[in-house]
């Protein structure tokens, strides 16, 4: 079996909490080398925005904000830094 490492630089990110806020996981949430997976930097950000709070941006840890469709639950969020979308 082969396993694929991705090493986009967010090592420096630090993982959202469901607030939105931004809190530094510890040892046991990082991924096998001490990093956070791309999966625990999506889930936190997708967290936050669910959450109805900004998010850290995946991209450019800038300020994810929530976008909302026609309900009252955000169905994504977009980045004002660098308009990357989630969702």
């Amino acid at each position: 079996m082969t396993t694929l490492m991705l090493d986009l630089g967010l090592d420096r990110i630090e993982r959202p909490s469901i607030l939105g806020s931004v809190a530094a996981g510890d040892a046991r949430d990082r991924g096998p080398r001490g990093r956070l997976t791309l999966d625990e930097v999506i889930v936190g950000a997708w967290e936050g925005l669910t959450a109805h709070h900004p998010a850290r941006c995946p991209i450019c840890s800038g300020t994810m904000t929530p976008r909302y469709g026609s309900g009252p639950a955000p169905v994504g969020g977009r980045c004002g830094d660098c308009g990357s979308t989630l969702g």
